[in-house]
């Protein structure tokens, strides 16, 4: 068997790592260095434990971006989250003339952008990267793995594998429901090599096998490494909740997502905290930031913390919520403090002159505030940590994926179980579309600017309808983005012109 050397060798620390992503051959099928499968088995006998260094890797991949902070709008899969999010309704952009002013415009697609090309990077990054480690650990046939650090480390691989084909197949195409047999993406595993756009179904075919695989190697094992950056079984079954809720397999999508509830629990009076710690009781998988890996002003936080030195702060360009999920909020709802100006966040004194101009304080986020802030300048600036992962969010998959399974009773269990620890007053006895409309409704408040809101529009086929609200910027017009179904050409990415240029096996793009 032949490996591919620049894989096994790609990743070998952090700083190799990150090098790894200025790669211009990551696609390639006829490596011209290989290693022999008898030197990966020196290595691995030697000491097992090298293998750490490359699940090190990939998680860093999985927070840094395609480029690596070239620009100060590419910071991996955080950026990716608020893209998609202002891609949508939910948030309201209204002083875009800024960072990713055109992807709220809907005109960052294009093949020779650096979104698509950054996006498309990283995720394949991420991918080479587990590849390598299932290449290194994956067990002979009919052989079962007996260590717990490499069952660890197989699981984290394949679960963070599904997790990058998940949303490339989910960026550069329309949902699974509208055609399971529509282009996607290259597919890439240890085994083989597929350069041409793979029908869908056979995307998320990888997808659950992997996730079924990851969660046997994960399963029983909780917080192994007593760490919530670490992969877990209820990082594998948050994911695999999301793939088999877009392939509409419900009462499977249900119980993994009670699977990964079991990670965590509810805990209403942290929800003001400013979402920059792991030690949420909510989250079960994030990535620690620390003075080495910050991005400073390229990062999440510079964005959106309307009270901190950052772009979405003090530079002024605030990404605020749409009146028209604001005004859905009720007063007893806690999440109501999410949103409107807060003197006693301004520590540094900002003066928010164009939203009092505009008369738009009320819709001014809270929810994000970073560590050095909410520490009072204990901890370092842009070092809040990043979650990838919370429970709140899978109350709401298993709630919606009951009722669509046809369990009432379940649905109104699971947003009630939620929905009383942001509302003291709350109750739930809906049923019907009127049920479904308000767990709908409730999981675009709770998840607001944390990146469900995509994949929900898609995978329900719903419109998106930007009139509705008070507070979006004038500029959609020129852009024709206020009114746009969720199957839009431009809800789907162009494929990289790097990638056409040099990938023969692809000779057709998105429209």
């Amino acid at each position: 068997m032949k490996i591919n050397m620049k894989s096994i060798f790609g990743v070998l620390l952090l700083g190799a790592a990150m090098l790894t992503a200025c790669s211009e051959d990551y696609l390639e099928t006829k490596p011209t260095h290989v290693l022999d499968q008898e030197s990966v088995n020196d290595v691995m006998q030697a000491d097992p434990a090298q293998v750490q260094a490359y699940v090190t890797g990939a998680l860093l991949n999985t927070y840094c971006g395609g480029d690596y902070w070239t620009s100060h709008d590419d910071f991996g899969i955080p950026a990716l989250k608020l893209v998609t999010d202002l891609m949508c309704d939910d948030i309201a952009y209204t002083n875009d003339n800024h960072f990713f002013c055109y992807d709220y415009q809907m005109d960052n697609r294009l093949g020779n952008y650096r979104r698509t090309s950054a996006a498309w990077n990283q995720f394949y990054n991420i991918i080479d990267g587990c590849n390598t480690i299932v290449t290194m650990l994956k067990p002979a046939e009919g052989e079962t793995v007996e260590d717990d650090q490499i069952a660890t480390m197989l699981g984290s691989a394949y679960t963070m594998r599904a997790w990058a084909y998940y949303w490339l197949v989910n960026l550069w195409q329309h949902a699974y429901s509208v055609n399971p047999d529509a282009p996607g993406v290259p597919l890439k595993n240890e085994v083989e090599y597929r350069a041409e756009r793979v029908p869908v179904k056979d995307i998320y075919a990888q997808m659950t096998s992997d996730l079924k695989l990851a969660y046997g190697y994960l399963e029983g094992k909780g917080y192994y490494g007593g760490s919530k950056g670490d992969v877990t079984e209820y990082s594998a079954a948050f994911i695999y909740a999301n793939v088999l809720m877009m392939m509409s397999e419900h009462e499977e999508a249900a119980k993994y997502a009670e699977k990964a509830i079991a990670g965590g629990s509810l805990n209403g009076a942290q929800l003001m905290s400013g979402f920059n710690s792991l030690d949420m009781d909510e989250v079960i998988w994030g990535y620690v930031v620390n003075d080495e890996t910050t991005g400073y002003y390229a990062s999440l936080f510079s964005h959106i913390d309307s009270y901190f030195i950052g772009y979405g702060g003090q530079v002024g360009y605030r990404k605020m919520i749409s009146s028209e999920l604001y005004d859905q909020i009720k007063d007893t709802d806690i999440r109501k403090g999410w949103f409107g100006y807060n003197e006693n966040y301004n520590l540094l004194g900002i003066v928010y002159e164009y939203e009092e101009y505009y008369g738009l304080t009320q819709y001014i986020s809270n929810k994000f505030r970073d560590v050095y802030m909410t520490t009072m300048g204990s901890a370092s600036p842009f070092t809040s940590a990043i979650i990838h992962q919370r429970i709140a969010e899978m109350y709401f998959v298993a709630a919606e994926a009951y009722y669509l399974a046809g369990n009432t009773s379940k649905a109104q269990q699971m947003l009630n179980a939620i929905m009383v620890t942001r509302d003291t007053t709350y109750n739930c006895t809906l049923s019907g579309q009127a049920l479904y409309d308000e767990i709908c409704l409730q999981k675009r408040i709770e998840m607001w600017e944390e990146g469900c809101r995509y994949f929900d529009v898609k995978r329900r086929g719903e419109t998106i309808d930007r009139k509705k609200s008070t507070n979006h910027s004038a500029s959609l017009t020129n852009f024709n983005a206020w009114t746009y179904e969720s199957t839009d050409y431009r809800m789907i990415y162009r494929i990289p012109k790097n990638e056409l240029d040099n990938n023969p096996s692809i000779t057709e793009d998105n429209k």
